[in-house]
């Protein structure tokens, strides 16, 4: 669920009265149809300003951070499994948390071989659907907290499948909290 802070209110109200002023100076138009473009636009830019200012407010009253990770493999499964911690380092509560698990295949630590991670490709092979190419990069992201009090923390626990063909896996996490 989306949490909006006093903050986000005050922003939401100056907006509400910036569109207000602006259609009471519109009103003074006597021909329609330009009344009604300048409602439209005064709407359209006010709109625009508030989704951006509760964006950018959103951002900076809202931080969380991934305080510890560890992962193990569950080869009965072919899953790892990721274990946590998020803690609010804001003044505010959060709504969610999602972390995106990102697992790459180190291609270049192969018995002394190095291999590029881009390979050339033609379009032809993409056309036709060529099945024998693997991707290198495997990423899906996990609602892992929800209604997180300010200066409080949680754990959390996610499994994720891991590809078979990966030989020396590396991993990645990003925490998007909202």
């Amino acid at each position: 669920m989306y949490f909006m802070t006093t903050l986000h209110w005050i922003v939401v109200a100056v907006f509400v009265l910036l569109f207000l002023i602006l259609v009471l100076l519109s009103a003074k138009e006597k021909n329609v149809k330009t009344l009604l473009s300048m409602i439209f636009s005064s709407f359209l830019l006010t709109a625009a300003g508030a989704i951006f200012s509760l964006y950018a407010l959103d951002k900076y009253t809202k931080k969380g951070k991934l305080i510890s990770s560890s992962q193990k493999r569950d080869l009965s499964r072919e899953s790892v499994i990721v274990r946590g911690e998020i803690r609010n380092e804001g003044n505010f509560k959060i709504g969610y948390c999602n972390v995106e698990v990102r697992i790459s295949n180190d291609t270049t630590s192969r018995r002394g071989r190095t291999k590029s991670y881009f390979s050339p490709s033609t379009s032809f092979g993409s056309m036709f659907g060529a099945k024998d190419v693997k991707s290198n990069i495997f990423k899906e992201e996990y609602l892992v907290v929800e209604n997180l009090d300010p200066k409080k923390s949680k754990t959390f626990t996610v499994s994720v499948p891991f590809p078979p063909h990966f030989a020396n896996p590396r991993y990645r996490y990003k925490l998007f909290c909202h």
